[in-house]
C-alpha cells in the first residue's frame, strides 16, 4: 500500500494544495486509492488552473491504464476543444461510468461519445446541445442516461429526429432521466420510442416564454416501463401511450386554461399501475377537469398526493379518486389537511367525507402541519369514524410539537370513535 492511500483526505488535501497543478496530480494519480477520476473546480487544493490539474492528471496515466469513473464538474467556462479532448481521452480508455457538470452555453459534445462500447451510466448537464450523431452510432452497454439540467435536442432539417436516434442507439438502456428540460428549445418528434426503458423520469422548468411554447402533442411507446416520473404542462395531447408494464407513477400535471391540454390518455394509459403518487395540489385540479373520462385503477393500492401547506386547495377530486380506486389499501397524505372554518370545519368538496363509508382503505399516514389544531383534529375524526377497514391511522406531527402538545393530541386523537375496532394509532414526530 502507499503511503498516500493511508493518510486521511484532509491531510492529502493540506499536502497537495502548495503544489504547482502537475505535482499535485501526479501525488493524487499514484495512490491506488484514486482509481476514479472526479474533477470539481469547487474543491481549490492545488496550485495553478483547473484546467491544467485535468490536462496533467490525463497526461500522466499510463497508456494502457483504465478509467472506471470520469466525473468533470465545474461553473466556470472550459474552453470547448478541452474538453472535448478529456472526453475523447477516457472514452479510449474505456471509461464506465461519465459524468459532465458544466456550464456548457451550448457545448456540443464529441461524436465519439456516441460510439462507446464500455460506457454503463452517463450524465450529461448543463445547457448541452445535441444535434448530430455519428452514422454509427451504439452505446451497446449503456444502461443509464441522464440529461440534468437544460440539455436539449435540435435536429436539422430533413434529419430523422436526433433524440429518438439516441433512444435507437442504446439497446440495453434500463433508465432515462430528463431533469429541468425546455421543451421550447427542444426540435423532435415528441415521441420517448424504447423497448428496453424500465425507468422514465422527465421534469420540466416553466421559463417565462412557456406559454408560447406550442406543443401539440407527446408520446410514450415504452412497453416495458415500470416506473414513470413526470412533471410537466400537459400538451394537447398524448397520441400514443403504451405503459404496458408500468408499476409505479409519479404526476406533477399542469393543465393550461388558455389552451387546449388534455391529459386524457395519459391517464388511461396509467390506468394498471400498483402505486400512484400525485406529487402537487395542481395535480388534483387537473384531474378533476377531466373527471368524465378517469378509468378504473383496478390494481392500485397505493394512493398518495401531496398537498403542501396550501389548505385551500380543494380535494373535489379525492371522492371521485376513491371511487374508481376499489382495491385501494394504503392512503398517504403528504403536507397539510383541507378544511375551512367553522361550523363544522369540513369543506364542501368532500362531501362530509361519506365516500369513506365504501372505501377498502386499510392504512392511512397523514401530518398534522399545524400541530393538531381543531380543524385537523376534525378532519381526522371523519378518517377514523368512517373508514370501516382501516387497521392504521400514521399520525406525523412537526418537530415543533412541544411535549404539552403531544400529550394533548395523544389524548384527543384516542378519545375519537373508530368505525374498525382494529385500527390503532401510530405517532411518528418528524425529526
Amino acid at each position: 500500500m502507499d503511503r498516500i492511500s493511508g493518510l486521511p483526505d484532509d491531510v492529502i488535501r493540506r499536502i497537495v494544495r502548495f503544489l504547482p497543478a502537475n505535482d499535485a496530480a501526479r501525488v493524487l494519480l499514484l495512490g491506488t486509492r484514486f482509481k476514479n477520476l472526479e474533477f470539481d473546480d469547487k474543491v481549490d487544493f492545488f496550485q495553478g488552473t483547473f484546467t491544467d490539474f485535468v490536462t496533467e492528471s490525463l497526461a500522466l496515466l499510463g497508456n494502457n491504464t483504465r478509467i472506471r469513473k470520469f466525473s468533470l464538474k465545474s461553473e466556470r467556462a472550459l474552453q470547448s476543444d478541452r474538453i472535448s479532448s478529456w472526453l475523447r481521452d477516457v472514452l479510449k480508455r474505456g471509461v464506465i461510468d461519465l459524468e459532465l457538470d458544466i456550464d456548457g452555453y451550448g457545448y456540443e459534445l464529441p461524436l465519439e461519445i456516441f460510439t462507446s462500447n464500455t460506457v454503463v451510466k452517463m450524465k450529461l448537464g448543463k445547457e448541452i446541445e445535441i444535434k448530430a450523431l455519428p452514422k454509427n452510432a451504439l452505446l451497446p452497454s449503456l444502461e443509464s442516461l441522464i440529461l440534468d439540467t437544460d440539455v436539449w435536442f435540435s435536429t436539422p432539417d430533413g434529419s430523422d429526429c436526433v433524440f429518438q436516434a439516441v433512444l435507437l442507439a442504446c439497446p440495453l438502456l434500463k433508465e432515462l432521466i430528463i431533469k429541468e428540460m425546455r421543451w421550447e428549445k427542444w426540435n423532435w418528434s415528441r415521441i420517448v420510442s424504447s423497448q428496453s426503458l424500465q425507468r422514465l423520469t422527465m421534469s420540466r422548468i416553466l421559463s417565462d416564454d412557456f406559454i408560447e411554447d406550442e406543443a401539440p402533442s407527446l408520446s410514450f411507446d415504452t412497453p416495458n416501463l415500470a416506473y414513470f416520473e413526470y412533471c410537466d404542462v400537459v400538451p394537447d395531447a398524448y397520441p400514443i401511450v403504451n405503459f404496458d408494464s408500468l408499476v409505479e407513477a409519479k404526476l406533477d400535471l399542469l393543465v393550461m386554461e388558455n389552451r387546449n391540454s388534455n391529459p386524457r390518455n395519459l391517464i388511461e394509459g396509467i390506468r394498471n399501475v400498483k402505486i400512484l403518487d400525485l406529487t402537487s395540489p395542481f395535480v388534483f385540479e387537473s384531474l378533476y377537469f377531466f373527471r368524465g373520462t378517469m378509468p378504473v385503477f383496478r390494481n392500485l393500492h397505493r394512493l398518495s398526493f401531496t398537498n403542501d401547506d396550501n389548505r385551500e386547495v380543494c380535494w373535489r377530486v379525492l371522492p371521485l379518486l376513491l371511487d374508481k380506486t376499489p382495491n385501494l389499501k394504503t392512503l398517504v397524505i403528504k403536507g397539510g389537511l383541507h378544511y375551512v372554518e367553522e361550523p363544522d370545519y369540513v369543506c364542501d368538496c368532500l362531501l362530509g367525507y361519506r365516500f369513506l363509508l365504501s372505501s377498502r382503505v386499510e392504512v392511512m399516514e397523514i401530518t398534522l402541519w399545524e400541530n393538531g389544531t381543531i380543524e385537523e383534529l376534525e378532519q381526522v375524526k371523519h378518517f377514523l369514524g368512517k373508514l370501516p377497514c382501516l387497521k392504521l391511522l400514521i399520525v406525523n406531527a412537526m418537530p415543533r410539537t412541544s411535549d404539552k402538545e403531544k400529550l394533548r393530541m395523544i389524548k384527543d386523537l384516542r378519545s375519537f370513535q373508530r368505525a374498525s375496532p382494529k385500527c390503532r394509532v401510530e405517532f411518528r414526530w418528524i425529526v
